[in-house]
C-alpha cells in the first residue's frame, strides 16, 4: 500500500513534532521582531498588538526548513532507539518505505512556503508598512517618547523635547537648519533660529502632508536669521517627513521586492534594466560629446536629437560634462543592483521553499544514526549545518549575485545544491549499511 499504517503512524508523529517545534522556533524569532519593531519604529502597544500576524508569514520561510530537519531527526532518532527501525529492517520493510512519510511532509511543506512566499508574504508586508503608518501621529508621539527629537535626512527642522506627557510635549525646542547643513557642528549660532516654549502639542493634517507645532505659551526666538516674533503663539507647520506620508511610502514599496508578488518581479526586473540601459546610454553620449572642449547651443541640439535625449542633458560646459559622467554611472549601477536584487528574489523564493524537502532528507538518516534520547544533543545535530552551513550559503550567494559576482544560479541555489548532495550522501551511507 502507497501510504499504510505505518506511514500514517511515522507521519502524524512527524506532524505532531513539527508543530510543537515550530511554534516554538517562530515565537522566538517573533518576540526578536516585535523588539525590533518597538525600538526601531517606535510603535505603541497597540500598534504592536496589529502588527504581530503581519510579522509572523515572514519568518516562517526561515523557520520551517530547520523545524523540519529537527523533526525528522527526532521521530527517527526515536525509531532507532527503540530498535523500531532494526525490527522494520527484519520484517523485511525497506528503508525507502520508512523514509515516505518525511518525503510527503517535505512536499506539504515546500508547497506552503511556496505559498507564502509567492503572495501571502508580500501581501502582509505591505499591509505592516502601511500599519506603521496608519495614524502617523501617534507614531511620531511614540517616536518622540523613545527618542526625545525628530532629526531626519531631508526635514529643515529639528525638533527636541525633554518629556512626553499624554498629548503634551514638555520644554520643545525647533531648531531651523541652513541650507547647507554640513556647516551645522552643534552650536545654536550655526543654526538660522532656534525656537522653545514651556508645552506644545502636534497636529497631522494627511491632507496637506503637514505637521504643525501648537502652544498655547510665547515662542522664545533667537539666531540672527529669525523673523518670527518672540511674543506670538502661532503654530510652527512642518512638512511631514516621507517616512510618514502614505503616497511617499506606496511608491518607495515599489522598490521593495519583499513587497511585491512572485509573478509580478519578473515586470521590475525589466523595468530597472531598462533604466540602468538608458543611464549607461547617458554617460555614453555624455562620454563622446567632444570630450574636453565647449559645445556649441547648435551643437547640443543636435547630439541630443541624435540621441533620443533633451537638450538640458547635455551641459555646454565641459567640466559639467565629466561630472554627469560619474553621476550617470553611480545611477546605471544603482539600477542594476535593484535589476539583480528583483531578480534574485524572483529566483530564491522557490529555493527557499524547496529547502524544506532536502531538510527532511537529511533528516531522516540523521536522525537514524544519533541512536538517541537526549533532545539536547539532537538539538545540536540538526540545527549546527543549518546554522554553520545552509543560512551562511543563502546569505553570501544574496551578497555576491545581487552585486554581480557571480551567476544567478549559483548565488541562488548554491545552499540546495549543499543540502542535496549532503542529502543523497548521507542516505547512500545509509542504505549500504
Amino acid at each position: 500500500m502507497l501510504f499504510g499504517i505505518l506511514n500514517r503512524m511515522i507521519f502524524w508523529e512527524l506532524v505532531k513534532v513539527f508543530l510543537l517545534s515550530l511554534t516554538g522556533l517562530t515565537g522566538l524569532f517573533l518576540i526578536g521582531g516585535i523588539i525590533q519593531q518597538a525600538t526601531q519604529f517606535g510603535v505603541s502597544a497597540a500598534q504592536l498588538l496589529n502588527i504581530i500576524p503581519l510579522l509572523i508569514p515572514s519568518f516562517l520561510p526561515y523557520t520551517i526548513p530547520a523545524t523540519m530537519l529537527f523533526a525528522t531527526c527526532i521521530v527517527y532518532g526515536r525509531l532507532s532507539h527503540d530498535n523500531e527501525a532494526v525490527a522494520l529492517k527484519a520484517a523485511g520493510v525497506d528503508l525507502l518505505t520508512m523514509i515516505r512519510p518525511a518525503f510527503v511532509l517535505g512536499i506539504l511543506t515546500s508547497a506552503f512556503t511556496a505559498g507564502l512566499e509567492f503572495a501571502v508574504i508580500p501581501m502582509t508586508q505591505r499591509m505592516l508598512q502601511e500599519e506603521l503608518i496608519r495614524d502617523p501621529e501617534e507614531r511620531v508621539y511614540s517616536l518622540l517618547k523613545q527618542e526625545r527629537c525628530i532629526r531626519l535626512q531631508g526635514l529643515p527642522y529639528y525638533l527636541y523635547v525633554r518629556d512626553v506627557q499624554d498629548r503634551r510635549l514638555i520644554d520643545v525646542v525647533v531648531k531651523r537648519k541652513p541650507a547647507k547643513e554640513n556647516d551645522v557642528s552643534g552650536s545654536e549660532s550655526k543654526f538660522d533660529y532656534v525656537a522653545r516654549t514651556r508645552e506644545a502639542r502636534l497636529v497631522i493634517d494627511k491632507q496637506s502632508n503637514t505637521l504643525t507645532v501648537e502652544t498655547d505659551t510665547n515662542w522664545v526666538i533667537s539666531g540672527n536669521k529669525a523673523i518670527v516674533d518672540s511674543q506670538d503663539n502661532q503654530p510652527f507647520e512642518i512638512a511631514l517627513p516621507d517616512i510618514f506620508r502614505r503616497d511617499k511610502l506606496i511608491e518607495s514599496l515599489k522598490d521593495r521586492s519583499q513587497t511585491i508578488d512572485w509573478d509580478a518581479l519578473p515586470e521590475r526586473v525589466a523595468f530597472f534594466k531598462e533604466e540602468a540601459d538608458k543611464a549607461l546610454l547617458t554617460r555614453q553620449v555624455l562620454m563622446d560629446s567632444k570630450p574636453g572642449q565647449q559645445l556649441s547651443v547648435l551643437e547640443q541640439f543636435q547630439i541630443a536629437e541624435e540621441n533620443g535625449m533633451k537638450p538640458s542633458q547635455i551641459p555646454l560646459d565641459p567640466e559639467e560634462r565629466a561630472k554627469q559622467v560619474g553621476h550617470f554611472s553611480e545611477v546605471n549601477k544603482y539600477y542594476m543592483r535593484l535589476s539583480r536584487t528583483m531578480d534574485w528574489d524572483y529566483h530564491s523564493r522557490p529555493a527557499l521553499a524547496l529547502g524544506c524537502l532536502f531538510f527532511a532528507i537529511i533528516g531522516c538518516p540523521m536522525g537514524i544514526w544519533a541512536n538517541r534520547a537526549d533532545y539536547l544533543s539532537m538539538f545540536v545535530i540538526c540545527f549546527l549545518p543549518a546554522i554553520i552551513i545552509y543560512y551562511p550559503l543563502i546569505m553570501a550567494g544574496a551578497g555576491f549575485a545581487r552585486d554581480g559576482k557571480v551567476p544567478m544560479v549559483i548565488g541562488v541555489w548554491g545552499a540546495n545544491a549543499a543540502a542535496a548532495i549532503a542529502g543523497v550522501l548521507l542516505m547512500w551511507r545509509l542504505i549500504r549499511r
